[in-house]
């Protein structure tokens, strides 16, 4: 037992010994042989200037194929579907302008609907239209005979007036010879007799005269009277001619509310539905589209973008469509028009983008990924994402200055392209900057700056 006990002290002492020895030992030199003995050696940091390059930010974001313009056919009339000229999937053509003089040519026929009342209704305006033309041509035929009425009277009445000039001379005639034949019976040169019977013509000359006057009276009201029948004539005409005015317009409205009955392509297309058959009773009223026309080239790319990058988006900014459902198969295209306005509920934007679909690959309500160039920047001063710290809203990076001490630099951040951001104020470009591990420095530490290149 005693043994053992010694054994044991003896053993525990050594241990000790060991100990005290271990944490007695000098601390080495530095290997550079410059610091002071018991201070670490500054830390070499990797550190590069801010680059100048063109940055584009990109962004993936969902979107959907659209139609270009959908237009769905309702009817315009009441009818039965007399014959419906196609189908789901048929391609039509719309109206095009004519060339070199020719008439224009009118869309593909779609659709006819029986309307016997507007045919019925189209040949009572006529027949009315007709009628009123009749009156047009029996008031121009009133006017004529009113103006020949009025050569009438006027030609009685210039007659009327030359008979009143010639019985005035008349009785100038028989006043002189009465007189004189007076003078002569007073002196006895003549009968009484022959003296009384140049009275009597004297008075019948003037009776002459009254009624030549009022022949030239009687004239002048028939004139005035064919004036007044021109008159009437004439605003008959005209009241008849508003009539043909009238009937006509109705027998164009009659026209034109049968030529609804045929549904034609607006322009051209593709039919993406039908909803009727021969023999279906179509109404007014009704608010189910008969045929649904779709121009399916070009096609609109609808994206929504978010609303941190919504201000960015331009028209005129390039995208790169993929369709999970063509592997393989990407298309190219601009931004076409943007809504100008965020939605409310979402806070995107919708953009659009227009791209030709000549084959028909591209269908609508097909999903797509967009990858958007929303912004792009020339020459611009860039450093990578991870050299950028953030502190109370605050963004600055970390540079080295020529005392080897590191600096807290602010900088005002612009866009983000991939790994690199872009800095709009706060460097000039010849600044050493801590791009790696920012997080493990304190302003005012001393380092050891070596240049990105040499360190690799």
């Amino acid at each position: 037992m005693p043994s053992s006990f010694a054994a044991r002290s003896c053993f525990a002492l050594l241990l000790g010994l060991l100990a005290v020895a271990a944490g007695c030992q000098v601390q080495p030199a530095s290997q550079g042989g410059n610091s002071a003995p018991g201070r670490q050696p500054p830390l070499r940091v990797a550190v590069r200037p801010a680059e100048r390059k063109t940055l584009v930010r990109k962004i993936d974001v969902p979107g959907q194929v659209e139609a270009f313009e959908t237009a769905p056919l309702l009817a315009k009339v009441t009818g039965y579907v007399r014959r419906v000229h196609v189908d789901i999937g048929d391609r039509v053509h719309g109206p095009k302008p004519g060339q070199a003089g020719q008439p224009a040519a009118v869309g593909d026929l779609l659709l006819e609907l029986d309307v016997p009342e507007l045919e019925r209704e189209l040949a009572q305006r006529k027949a009315a239209a007709n009628k009123a033309r009749a009156v047009v041509a029996q008031s121009e035929a009133a006017v004529h005979v009113a103006k020949a009425g009025l050569v009438s009277a006027d030609a009685e009445t210039a007659e009327s007036k030359f008979a009143v000039e010639h019985e005035l001379a008349l009785l100038a005639k028989w006043k002189s010879e009465a007189a004189r034949v007076t003078q002569l019976a007073a002196s006895a040169a003549v009968t009484q007799k022959v003296a009384d019977e140049a009275n009597s013509q004297l008075q019948a000359a003037e009776a002459a005269v009254r009624q030549a006057e009022a022949k030239v009276r009687s004239g002048e009201a028939h004139r005035a009277e064919a004036a007044a029948t021109i008159q009437q004539a004439e605003a008959d005409l005209t009241a008849a001619g508003a009539e043909v005015q009238v009937a006509q317009a109705e027998v164009e409205r009659a026209q034109t509310m049968l030529g609804f009955a045929t549904l034609r392509a607006p322009f051209d297309g593709v039919v993406t539905a039908r909803h009727v058959d021969p023999g279906h009773l179509v109404r007014v009223a009704g608010s189910d589209p008969l045929l649904v026309i779709s121009r399916v080239d070009p096609v609109r790319v609808v994206v929504e973008v978010p609303e941190t990058d919504a201000l960015l988006v331009r028209p005129g900014s390039w995208t790169t469509l993929r369709m999970p459902s063509l592997p393989g198969a990407n298309f190219t295209g601009r931004v076409t028009r943007t809504s100008e306005s965020l939605d409310s509920g979402n806070r995107t934007l919708r953009v659009e983008i227009d791209i030709a679909n000549p084959d028909g690959t591209l269908k609508p309500g097909a999903y797509v990924q967009a990858e958007l160039d929303v912004a792009v920047r020339e020459n611009a001063l860039s450093l990578p994402r991870t050299a950028i710290l953030t502190q109370d809203k605050n963004t600055f990076c970390l540079t080295v200055d020529h005392q080897g001490k590191v600096v807290q630099t602010p900088v005002q951040l612009g866009i983000q392209a991939g790994t690199d951001v872009e800095i709009l104020s706060g460097l000039s470009g010849s600044e050493r900057v801590i791009t790696a591990n920012v997080g493990g420095f304190r302003e005012g530490q001393a380092v050891e700056a070596v240049s990105e290149e040499a360190s690799k």
